[in-house]
């Protein structure tokens, strides 16, 4: 949130003689803050590529001004605390504003798909998230339904189409990991449910 609390970090090593060390203790630096939308941002101390995990060099993963991509690639991982201002500190365009600033354009067609009448934040990734809500309170939408958290609560977010509403007056800062997965749409997991409830009737 612009102004608001850093967020700090410490990352663990080894030294050459295998012992454990600390080896990173800051403030996380890479840092996105919206141009057009106050108090909207977000902060990746970690992330991993699809590759093997680098337990061995020093090399930061999330440097300023280093290049972290907006999903998770298949076997990879990102760490994210996201800021969300009050919804009603958005512009009009709103849903076209965000996803253009952060390089979102394939997740936000997934959810435009069905839902972006319904609120702006409407997307999709091909995913499995873990999501803690830190400070605030805020709303999940998905097709069917919502759900309003407030701090310590959990949602594990199964690459289903999603929003994020803070209907209140306050920020809401929330922690990610998003874990990287398999290509697959809606339609096909439909397709393997119903295959699935078929095969059980048969059995039946």
């Amino acid at each position: 949130m612009t102004g608001g609390p850093q967020i700090r970090r410490v990352v663990t090593g080894h030294d050459d003689d295998g012992r454990a060390i600390i080896l990173l203790d800051d403030i996380a630096p890479h840092i996105f803050r919206s141009d057009s939308i106050p108090g909207l941002g977000a902060t990746v101390p970690w992330w991993t590529g699809p590759d093997a995990i680098d337990l061995v060099s020093d090399a930061d993963a999330a440097p300023a001004p280093g290049v972290v991509p907006s999903f998770a690639a298949p076997g990879g991982t990102i760490l994210r605390i996201a800021d969300f201002p009050p919804d009603a500190s958005y512009p009009p365009d709103a849903g076209a504003t965000i996803f253009a600033e952060i390089d979102d354009h394939g997740g936000h067609e997934g959810g435009e798909r069905v839902q972006s009448a319904r609120h702006f934040w409407f997307h999709r990734s091909e995913s499995l998230d873990y999501a803690v809500v830190l400070e605030g309170e805020i709303t999940l939408l998905v097709d069917e339904g919502e759900a309003t958290l407030g701090p310590g609560d959990v949602v594990i977010q199964r690459a289903t189409n999603h929003s994020w509403s803070n209907r209140t007056d306050a920020n809401v800062r929330m922690l990610f990991v998003l874990i990287g997965t398999p290509p697959i749409s809606p339609d096909q997991i439909a397709e393997a449910r119903r295959g699935a409830a078929v095969g059980v009737e048969t059995l039946a």
